[in-house]
């Protein structure tokens, strides 16, 4: 499997809401790193049981109503994923954006995650 067939496998995954399948395809070091001061599920997590708090955390606080990856590039063992997210924040506001994700892939796991939207919109959205 090439370095964006893993990534695009784990974009299904979350679509179908299958979190363990994304975990199990976590380097034990992972880094895994979501911005935003004042968004509940920023922060720089690590490995398997930081991303698994990240993913609690981001169920807790955003109902995703639409999560479109669109476009991949990739390079070596590096890929960026662009696409859009339209969610509903546990405050019961609406909020959208398009993002920008780059993974970095050794021996077929995530080895790091960091992801790149209008972190200044969900602040609000999450206020």
């Amino acid at each position: 499997m090439t370095p964006t067939e893993l990534i695009q496998d784990l974009f299904a995954a979350f679509g179908r809401g299958d979190i363990p399948y994304i975990l199990d395809r976590l380097t034990p070091d992972c880094r895994w790193i979501a911005p935003g001061n004042g968004i509940p599920n920023a922060g720089v997590y690590s490995g398997p049981e930081g991303a698994s708090e990240f993913f609690r955390r981001l169920a807790a606080s955003e109902n995703i109503t639409r999560f479109e990856p669109r476009e991949f590039f990739a390079k070596g063992d590096s890929v960026v994923a662009l696409g859009y997210e339209a969610c509903t924040t546990s405050s019961g506001k609406a909020v959208d954006t398009e993002w920008a994700m780059l993974f970095r892939v050794r021996d077929g796991k995530v080895s790091m995650f960091q992801s790149y939207y209008d972190t200044s919109a969900y602040m609000l959205a999450h206020q």
